[in-house]
């Protein structure tokens, strides 16, 4: 009875996600983005526990799979899983984040952006948040709204987080605002022993470092 069980959900989810992809979006081309109709179907009905350890599952395949279609392949359905799960629970700002990320990845900015906001609307001390959406604007070289979210992100439990701490010393860097830059890069490496770290901050410790070809090349 339990394998029944099982597999009629499977079915059940396989059938919502042909729904959604290929029935029930209206493309709307005027907006730049998919709507639904979410009259069509009764999302408290999916099990969330289910649906969010699929996309778990097939976001964390995307991060290690090399194949370039196969990265593709769980990245969509990551999403789809995803953007249920936004419908299931709205208030988890986590689904919107990974949806906001996904659609980073794949190059759709408004859209990925959108999602951002959602999320940080709903808390916007949330570390989770705060960090990814400092990711958003640092792959856009837009560095001072980067440093902001960055900065929430630490300022709200994040201190300790390794990528976050080396974010915040290239930045400073970039900003040529060099003791802050070599504080974050010390963190780092008290973080990770880094030998490149290491060096990054004997390089700050240099007398005319601002005058090195380095630095110019640091800032562009």
């Amino acid at each position: 009875m339990k394998i029944y069980k099982n597999k009629a959900f499977s079915l059940l989810l396989l059938a919502l996600s042909f729904m959604i992809f290929y029935y029930s979006p209206v493309l709307a081309a005027k907006q730049g983005r998919i709507e639904y109709n979410t009259g069509l179907f009764d999302y408290s009905k999916l099990n969330e526990t289910i649906i969010k350890k699929e996309a778990d599952e097939y976001f964390n395949l995307f991060l290690k799979t090399e194949n370039k279609r196969q990265r593709e392949k769980y990245l969509d359905i990551a999403l789809n899983r995803y953007y249920l799960l936004t419908k299931i629970n709205p208030s988890n700002i986590t689904y919107y984040v990974q949806t906001a990320r996904i659609y980073d990845t794949k190059n759709k900015s408004r859209l990925a952006k959108e999602y951002f906001s959602t999320a940080y609307n709903i808390n916007s001390q949330n570390p989770f948040t705060n960090f990814y959406f400092g990711e958003y604007y640092f792959k856009r070289r837009d560095y001072k709204k980067a440093l902001y979210f960055y900065n929430k992100a630490y300022n709200n439990g994040y201190n300790n987080n390794y990528e976050l701490n080396l974010r915040l010393a290239v930045i400073y860097e970039k900003l040529a605002d060099l003791v802050n830059a070599k504080k974050f890069y010390e963190i780092s490496y008290s973080l990770k022993r880094d030998s490149s770290l290491q060096e990054k901050i004997q390089l700050l410790n240099e007398l005319n470092y601002e005058k090195s070809e380095y630095y110019n090349t640091i800032r562009e």
